[in-house]
């Protein structure tokens, strides 16, 4: 099995900052995998992204050996196979709110006989270079998402499940589920306490955690104990490049 760009700078303490991809096409995969991205997320759930669209992105990605995570329209089997059967390194699964719904999402991850996943790997051979079902069901990266006040109410026991990688907090719900406002606070006291613990709780359960963020927040969050940060969006670059340089240039 080709190597876990992820897994390997995991292994060895380091942190991971992840693209954030929106846009139907993969050009834009391509250019942020070109600047050094080690990881980008597919986002089903938000994004304007389709099936076919995320399958053109996961054959681009995968080319340059850089790991494509997906975030899912909603904790459903069919989808979540889909995803990994078509080459995503992992999956982030939305609006969890209780341990059955990640052992939910375990289990279509994970094959029989423990668990629930139909077999069927179409791409995953060519993607991640497994051969076997050992090296298949080893592919996968599962991380619930944190974005809800009840998943914060339950944190221990969601963060108990078995299989899981690690936990996703999603800043933007979970400041809407604490009644604070957006856009996000990352200096809020409120936020700031749910995400140390949620670190807290990954980091006693040697699970990775991860966050939705940005630049400005990445370094105090890297040092709180987060492995998985999304600085960038492919929208949002192309946003701000474009204010940039129409201020950049007499009106």
């Amino acid at each position: 099995m080709y190597p876990s760009p992820l897994r390997q700078r995991w292994a060895t303490g380091g942190v991971t900052y992840n693209g954030w991809l929106t846009i139907p096409a993969p050009w834009p995969a391509e250019l942020l995998v070109e600047v050094g991205f080690e990881s980008l997320t597919i986002d089903l759930q938000h994004g304007l992204i389709d099936d076919p669209a995320a399958l053109q992105i996961l054959q681009t990605v995968d080319q340059r050996r850089c790991a494509a995570l997906v975030r899912l329209a909603w904790n459903e089997p069919a989808a979540i196979m889909r995803a990994l059967d078509r080459g995503a390194a992992g999956v982030i699964a939305p609006l969890i709110s209780s341990p059955a719904d990640v052992v939910a999402l375990v289990a279509a991850c994970r094959y029989p006989p423990a668990v629930a996943r139909s077999f069927g790997p179409i791409r995953v051979g060519v993607a991640h270079g497994a051969t076997d079902l050992a090296a298949i069901s080893a592919v996968p990266l599962i991380f619930p998402m944190i974005e809800t006040a009840a998943a914060l109410e339950q944190l221990p026991a969601i963060a108990d499940v078995a299989g899981i990688s690690g936990l996703y907090v999603g800043p933007a719900d979970l400041s809407l589920s604490r009644g604070l406002p957006l856009p996000v606070d990352f200096s809020s006291p409120t936020l700031r306490a749910a995400l140390t613990a949620v670190a807290s709780a990954c980091a006693a359960r040697g699970l990775i955690a991860g966050v939705y963020a940005n630049v400005a927040a990445a370094a105090d969050l890297a040092a709180l104990g987060y492995r998985l940060i999304t600085i960038v969006s492919d929208g949002d670059l192309i946003r701000q490049g474009g204010a940039a340089a129409l201020a950049a240039v007499p009106q």
